[in-house]
């Protein structure tokens, strides 16, 4: 018997703000004050591009069990530029983002399980 590995369970908005900011302020190697004002990822992030955004999503696989994988765009073909547009712009939407695709997989692993 296959026993379903858990959902991953993110900490409240307040501090998992604050460990995507250290993530992405040591990952992009900018300054985390503008994140937690809600600058855009663009305005903050010198390399803004599909590299960065890469890096983000293995950091955030390693501290909150997300997979990359789940991270990324699955409803339409989406290439290394494109994935800067498609990316959510700042980090209350990557939070946002974040709690769906946590809802997401929950929800996949419960009709898996039945």
């Amino acid at each position: 018997m296959q026993t379903q590995a858990a959902s991953p369970v993110l900490p409240d908005d307040a501090i998992l703000r604050e460990k995507l900011a250290d993530i992405i302020s040591d990952v992009c190697r900018c300054d985390r004050g503008p994140l937690l004002k809600d600058e855009p990822f663009s305005a903050v992030i010198t390399q803004f591009d599909s590299l960065a955004i890469l890096e983000i999503l293995l950091e955030i696989e390693t501290l909150f069990s997300i997979p990359t994988d789940e991270m990324l765009p699955a409803d339409h073909a989406v290439g290394a530029q494109e994935i800067t547009s498609v990316f959510p712009s700042d980090l209350s939407a990557l939070i946002v983002y974040m709690r769906k695709v946590v809802e997401r997989m929950a929800a996949a692993s419960v009709a898996t399980a039945n």
